[in-house]
């Protein structure tokens, strides 16, 4: 297919009597996709680059500014919770994004810290300005993000419906993305890393909705900023349906923006369903969830479940060392023994 051409392909609406009622976030994949897959292998210059960056981020002199332009003049050490997010697939999703360009790799791990930092997700007590799920509830009371199922791959998957837009463009619509960004991820089961993101932008005629329009470019490009230099590698899929006039010439201007890897991760009208197994999948997009956004019922179950998720991983990280580099495998995982310890020699994992 074209860049941006249409393709409408859609399957017979599911029966009403096979819908599934749903009003809260699914936490699990469901067990017949299987397990997510072990560490695989890397080239011996691939597992040296590795090593060059773990060392450089376990020196535990190493300190960093508390936001990007080290306004407060403050610096200090990597907390707990930092090292904990430094896990080996951390280290490598920079790595492989920087097409394994060392200095590059480091820089950009750097400016993450400090922005996680800066913007308040280091979860931990360094921040004076937490970012939390209270902070920009009114931004969701429309239900136009949510995280609901996953795809065939165990991946979440993240709705972005644009056309339940319920406020006027502000930097709390970015820091909407980049709580539920944080959310998405937090969801990847053991094994996996990537999200699957549906964008929606039919526009919905209800009390509290505002008026169909394209955000400001600066929102926009602030939006991308994120997804794409803070979150690397984390993106499997993006689908966007339902695109107005507008939404397309606003899609053509901010393309150039793109960069390449995500550019072919972008699908254009075509059915999510052709991704979603029903059972996963919305009702509204032709799958079985009867699913009713009820902001008193949806929004608090997900962030105190995303809450008891994050908790329970960072437990296991303190079981198992505290220490940057271990994987995320582990991390996950609900198996008693360390199965990657940090020194593993990855060039020897199975094929």
């Amino acid at each position: 297919m074209g860049l941006f051409s249409k393709k409408k392909d859609t399957a017979p609406a599911i029966p009403k009597e096979e819908l599934i009622p749903c009003d809260k976030m699914i936490r699990t994949p469901p067990s017949k996709y299987g397990k997510g897959e072990k560490l695989k292998k890397v080239t011996t210059e691939q597992q040296a680059a590795y090593n060059e960056l773990l060392k450089y981020f376990q020196d535990e002199s190493l300190e960093l500014p508390m936001d990007t332009n080290n306004t407060t003049g403050k610096k200090k050490n990597l907390s707990s919770w930092e090292k904990y997010w430094l896990t080996r697939e951390c280290i490598y999703r920079y790595l492989r994004a920087h097409k394994w360009h060392v200095s590059n790799a480091k820089k950009g791990l750097t400016e993450t810290l400090i922005w996680r930092r800066e913007v308040g997700i280091t979860h931990d007590d360094q921040s004076e300005k937490p970012l939390t799920g209270k902070d920009i509830a009114i931004e969701n009371e429309t239900g136009k993000e949510i995280l609901l199922g996953f795809d065939y791959d165990r991946r979440p998957l993240f709705y972005m419906k644009n056309g339940r837009q319920n406020t006027e463009s502000s930097f709390r619509q970015v820091q909407q993305l980049i709580y539920m960004m944080e959310s998405a991820v937090t969801l990847c089961p053991q094994g996996v890393e990537k999200i699957t993101v549906l964008v929606d932008f039919k526009a919905y005629k209800e009390p509290g909705i505002i008026t169909d329009k394209a955000p400001p470019v600066s929102i926009a490009r602030a939006c991308l900023n994120v997804m794409q230099n803070h979150y690397p590698e984390r993106l499997a899929k993006c689908v966007l349906i339902n695109i107005p006039w507008f939404a397309w010439a606003f899609l053509k201007m901010m393309y150039p923006f793109l960069d390449p890897a995500t550019k072919e991760k972008a699908v254009f009208d075509e059915p999510f369903e052709k991704y979603i197994e029903p059972d996963q999948l919305e009702a509204l997009y032709n799958g079985k969830l009867d699913f009713d956004y009820k902001h008193e019922v949806y929004w608090p179950d997900m962030v105190s479940g995303l809450d008891e998720i994050r908790h329970a991983c960072y437990e296991r990280f303190v079981k198992f060392g505290g220490v940057i580099g271990l994987s995320e495998y582990d991390i996950k995982g609900n198996h008693d023994d360390l199965l990657y310890p940090v020194d593993f020699d990855q060039t020897k994992a199975e094929a």
